[in-house]
């Protein structure tokens, strides 16, 4: 089984390459490039030094859209679990900001900030913080009123309760929630760069699209997936790791 856990995502890329160059051999090469073409065309494009300053800005965009909507939805959602009120206030004005289309995000946000990096942040934002906050106010009321009431009556500080209650039922939430947080802001961030900036992977993948370089949009998106998938499982995956470790250590 162990073995089979790391061999499936190898499997289902092999067969993921399988049906794209057997769906290569049926449709013309400006619908659907042959795999090797496109992996050509990536290996030429790492050659260049664009392609590396356009990832690390979308790369910069993405953390500081993920860290505004982590820390935010994160004390929203202690707020909103302290103050019943204010949940009944919070919870309906999240589900419409996550409701809301991300392109009328992206308007409202070239409305109000313009061309440039910030219309990108604030849609990455708006999809991701009420992701966060759901996630944080969910697991919060899952937590046994009776451990925080014995808690309260043995006159355990906050600081404590903290760091013994409220936090370890958070943390597994929060890492799990992280994944697809992370994955909505990264799709947000990049469409927004399309139409908003004239740097980073949205507009250099929204530019070969628009010269007719076909390969080369595959060759992006290609790209794009590969770190996407190197954030998810060289940070986000250890992180959730560890978080399982130390909860299992502390409650052996």
């Amino acid at each position: 089984m162990r073995v089979w856990r790391f061999a499936a995502p190898f499997v289902a890329a092999l067969l993921l390459l399988g049906l794209w160059q057997l769906g290569s051999q049926t449709l013309s090469p400006g619908v659907l490039p042959p795999p090797a073409a496109v992996l050509k065309a990536l290996l030429i494009s790492l050659g260049e030094s664009r392609i590396w300053r356009d990832s690390f800005i979308t790369l910069g965009n993405v953390l500081v859209s993920f860290l505004i909507a982590l820390f935010g939805g994160l004390l929203l959602g202690l707020a909103a679990f302290r103050v019943r009120a204010l949940a009944d206030l919070l919870h309906p004005l999240m589900v419409t900001v996550e409701s809301a289309p991300t392109i009328a995000w992206l308007v409202l946000a070239i409305l109000w900030l313009g061309l440039g990096q910030g219309p990108s942040i604030l849609v990455g934002v708006s999809m991701a913080l009420p992701l966060i906050f759901i996630a944080t106010l969910h697991a919060l009321q899952q937590i046994d009123n009776d451990l925080l009431d014995m808690a309260r009556v043995f006159h355990i500080g906050l600081r404590k309760r903290m760091l013994r209650i409220i936090l370890p039922s958070l943390a597994l939430t929060l890492a799990g929630a992280a994944s697809g947080t992370l994955s909505v802001a990264w799709r947000g961030v990049i469409m927004a760069e399309a139409f908003s900036s004239s740097s980073g992977l949205g507009p250099y993948l929204w530019g070969s699209y628009l010269y007719g370089e076909i390969t080369q949009v595959y060759a992006s998106i290609l790209w794009i997936v590969l770190l996407g998938l190197l954030i998810e499982y060289a940070f986000i995956h250890p992180v959730r790791l560890w978080l399982l470790s130390r909860l299992h250590h502390s409650k052996a």
